[in-house]
């Protein structure tokens, strides 16, 4: 980091500090005459000028934007359109906290310009050389008894700012705060989710700096670090150090081929306690509490996955990436794992083309199975009696997905409208109902939705009527 007091010790620019905090780091050199010249500035700038003439507003409000435009400082040359730095710049930069300069005749405004430009050059070997340094540091960090911990202490320090592990949804693992992660870094992973080991995000002010860097090859977890805005580039390369790191400490290299699948098997057939053994043996002890995703299409990025079923702990689900179905279940313990499943199957059961994520709160978690399920079967008895029940019932399930029009459900079907409209009043006069009435249409709904997720059910597979719409 170059500041103004380093341009201030060099004997040979002779410049004199008017007023303002020498310690202001500054980026560039920039040189106008214009009464206005932010649009051409970045912020971090040594602004020079002659004033050659005062701007029309006066020094106060030309003082005002270069604040506004969050430069490092003004510098004044004298000795061609004034004698001295004019009093009522002096007093406007003293009034807003602009360092101020004074830049003698003798000095060329370029003389300035490359005296900066080595003193930048100088900063970034010397940041190199720490960054260096830092990576090297990590490497041992990482090989010790804190690990993540310490690896994230030690690139807050490099960076002076602060670090957060966060699992795949957004959760703290470990940070070297207890302030939460911004909420635009945790808007800024679900955007980014399912990019892959290459995955990063960014966001810059005016005081400080965002990134996040994905920390596995698998989306196993992210690391978010809050920066200080002069912090040199060369610390980037630190991050990427760390960030590799985090995603070594949290591989799922160390869980065998096979195992993964197998654990899961045993969690949801309801033996959690071998499942807990075996994954604590090989260090990827089993979340509690617990949520089971059921999952097609691309699989959610968890330590424990199975065929179709995954067990992540409840803050880590994230986003499913384009054309992957997730269902989550309610969050559960350890030993009641197996209950999960049944609310994942429903949840997933409701996704979609336009629905990819689905979670909890339906019907599916505050109607009791055993109660829903047998009544069900008795409502639709009448239908389920028939030769036909499978097209009768699909029929019935289409017609209410379409809202009761026939030619949509014909299309669907693959079958004339008046088809539709025959089964229609069939299904009418077996269930002594009317699909003009809304009650007795959410009641045909409910019913197809326990029976397409209740266990020992009669009639057609679950795969044909899903289940809790």
């Amino acid at each position: 980091m170059v500041t103004l007091a380093d341009l201030v010790a060099t004997p040979s620019l002779a410049l004199r500090l008017v007023g303002g905090d020498p310690g202001a780091p500054v980026r560039w050199v920039a040189t106008s005459e214009l009464d206005d010249p932010t649009a051409f500035l970045e912020g971090g700038e040594l602004l020079l000028t002659t004033g050659l003439r005062t701007p029309r507003a006066g020094w106060a409000d030309w003082v005002d934007r270069l604040v506004d435009a969050g430069v490092a400082g003004a510098g004044f040359g004298v000795g061609l359109s004034h004698r001295s730095v004019p009093r009522a710049l002096v007093t406007a930069t003293a009034a807003r906290g602009l360092p101020l300069l004074e830049v003698p005749q003798p000095t060329p405004f370029i003389a300035i310009s490359r005296r900066l430009a080595d003193l930048l050059r100088r900063s970034e070997n010397d940041a190199e050389a720490a960054a260096a340094r830092t990576q090297r540091e990590l490497a041992v960090d990482a090989a010790g008894p804190e690990g993540v911990d310490a690896v994230l202490r030690r690139v807050a320090r490099s960076v002076r700012g602060q670090a957060w592990s966060l699992a795949p949804g957004g959760g703290v693992r470990a940070a070297t705060t207890r302030t939460p992660p911004p909420a635009e870094a945790v808007a800024g992973l679900h955007r980014i989710q399912g990019q892959g080991a290459r995955a990063s995000w960014t966001d810059v002010s005016p005081t400080r700096s965002l990134l996040l860097r994905a920390t596995g090859s698998d989306g196993t977890g992210w690391l978010l670090v809050s920066l200080a805005p002069d912090t040199p580039r060369a610390a980037h390369a630190t991050i990427g150090t760390a960030a590799a790191l985090l995603g070594l400490l949290t591989a799922r290299s160390f869980v065998p081929p096979g195992m993964a699948s197998a654990v899961v098997d045993l969690v949801l057939g309801d033996r959690p306690a071998i499942a807990a053994r075996l994954a604590e043996g090989v260090g990827h002890p089993l979340p509690d509490p617990l949520v089971v995703l059921r999952w097609s299409g691309t699989p959610p990025p968890a330590v424990w996955r199975g065929e179709d079923h995954a067990v992540l702990p409840p803050d880590a689900v994230g986003t499913p990436p384009p054309g992957a179905r997730w269902g989550v279940g309610r969050p559960v313990p350890l030993d009641r794992a197996a209950e999960g499943v049944r609310s994942a199957d429903a949840a997933h059961a409701r996704t979609g083309a336009h629905r990819p994520l689905a979670g909890t709160g339906s019907l599916d978690d505050v109607l009791d199975a055993d109660v829903v399920g047998p009544w069900a079967r008795q409502r639709l008895a009448p239908v389920l009696d028939c030769a036909d029940a499978d097209v009768l019932l699909a029929s019935a399930r289409a017609f209410l997905e379409h809202h009761g029009a026939r030619q949509p459900t014909a299309d669907t079907l693959g079958v004339h409208r008046n088809t539709v409209r025959q089964r229609i009043a069939r299904l009418e006069g077996l269930l002594g109902s009317s699909m003009d009435s809304a009650a007795d249409r959410a009641e045909l709904w409910l019913a197809l939705g326990a029976l397409g997720a209740s266990p020992g059910r009669a009639g057609p597979p679950a795969a044909k009527l899903g289940a809790w719409p």
